[in-house]
């Protein structure tokens, strides 16, 4: 028979540490701003789910059956070194948010078991319905490796995107482009009729989606090809017409990262009204 003094003991050590608060990642943080509603969701790789400018949506959220083509996300370049699908840890799996305040989140995955590579990402709302978001890689491995940064948004099939560009090639030999005052046009319509990939440098920033009376508009500073990885390109651009969507993609400097070492893109996008 045990005594109750000796009980009372272990149903404090019980009591205490069996009901400690866990770690909860929020499942939707949503931040506003004048006319721009962002929405972040932590538990889904930190991804972007929603973006809007008076209500209306500029971003493709509706999810497929894997639930990995919507949103905006970023993943490590080449894709070569991962293939499909992406590495779950920076797309799909958890983020901490390790700062929140007014119009600004700081979101931290865990360490990748296979890369050891840790991302973060830091994104605030300005005063005139822009967007600033800043990506970091950190090599946490006991050796360097070369990596790079690679920011992919997903949008609604349909309107089109201009950029001004010297070199521009298609994944297929078809690749129906217009060139409007020296800026490339690139329609999201019938003219395309199975998925592809274009890659482009970018002669000058910004780029811009039009859609619907809107535009997305964004800005890098990597326009080189030569600053990106192998097979990839400053901007690119997925059309899938059979899905409905298309992705909106820039790349960052492809860099050596001796361990404890980063590597970041930064990036800007402004949302407003087509004139």
């Amino acid at each position: 028979m045990i005594k109750l003094p000796l009980i009372a003991p272990l149903i404090c050590f019980l009591l205490f540490f069996g009901c400690q608060p866990k770690e909860v990642v929020p499942e939707t943080i949503t931040m506003t701003k004048g006319d721009i509603v962002l929405s972040v969701e932590p538990a889904s790789g930190g991804r972007i789910s929603s973006l809007t400018f008076r209500g209306r949506e500029v971003l493709k959220t509706s999810r497929d059956s894997l639930g990995l083509q919507w949103g905006s996300t970023a993943w490590t370049s080449p894709q070569s070194d991962w293939s499909w699908p992406p590495i779950a840890t920076f797309d799909s799996e958890p983020f901490t948010v390790t700062e929140l305040r007014e119009g600004v989140i700081l979101l931290e995955s865990k360490r990748d078991p296979d890369t050891y590579l840790r991302m973060r990402k830091r994104i605030s709302l300005g005063e005139k319905s822009d967007i600033g978001i800043t990506y970091w890689v950190t090599n946490e491995g006991p050796s360097s490796t070369k990596v790079a940064l690679w920011e992919n948004t997903r949008i609604p099939y349909g309107g089109y995107l201009s950029f001004r560009a010297d070199s521009l090639r298609g994944s297929l030999d078809s690749l129906p482009t217009e060139l409007v005052d020296s800026t490339y046009r690139i329609y999201l319509d019938e003219r395309h009729t199975q998925p592809q990939k274009v890659f482009t440098d970018l002669k000058a920033v910004p780029v811009n989606y039009h859609h619907k009376g809107l535009v997305l508009r964004k800005y890098t500073s990597v326009k080189e090809l030569y600053r990106t990885a192998p097979g990839q390109a400053p901007l690119e651009i997925y059309l899938d017409p059979p899905a409905g969507f298309a992705e909106f993609e820039l790349q960052g400097d492809y860099l050596l990262l001796p361990p404890g070492e980063s590597a970041n893109l930064r990036v800007r996008w402004e949302v407003f009204p087509e004139l």
